[in-house]
């Protein structure tokens, strides 16, 4: 297998011309979730959180979009993930987070996840810092 091969095989079922929708996409869910939020009147830091979630699942379901098997994995990984007891806020979008990540990966589509993660990265920075900042 060449090196061609190999990139167009972490593709999954995306196209080079699709993964700047999908970047866009993530920071779309999470501007809008924020918005959505702070007119609703949540404090700035859990609309922070609302457009991290947001990011998450826009993440999720843009790799589900072209694959039945891998959106029955998702389910099924976000089962096994249970909330334990004591576990915050930032623990709890991180692990689902994770489970997104793996879960792309593990279906080949590296490529796509790691343009998704860009964004989403950035996000997360922005939502997960701490309160005491004062921004």
């Amino acid at each position: 297998m060449d090196l061609m091969g190999l990139i167009a095989d972490q593709l999954g079922f995306f196209t080079p011309q699709d993964l700047p929708g999908l970047a866009l996409a993530v920071l779309f869910a999470g501007a809008l979730a924020f918005m959505v939020g702070r007119v609703a009147g949540a404090a700035a830091m859990e609309a922070r959180q609302l457009a991290l979630w947001a990011g998450v699942a826009a993440l999720g379901v843009a790799l589900v979009k072209g694959s039945v098997p891998f959106s029955i994995a998702l389910v099924a990984l976000a089962l096994l993930v249970r909330v334990e007891a004591g576990e915050g806020q930032r623990h709890r979008v991180l692990k689902a987070m994770a489970v997104v990540l793996g879960g792309g990966c593990g279906t080949g589509a590296a490529i796509p996840v790691v343009v998704g993660l860009i964004p989403l990265a950035l996000i997360a920075r922005w939502a997960l810092r701490d309160a005491r900042e004062g921004r």
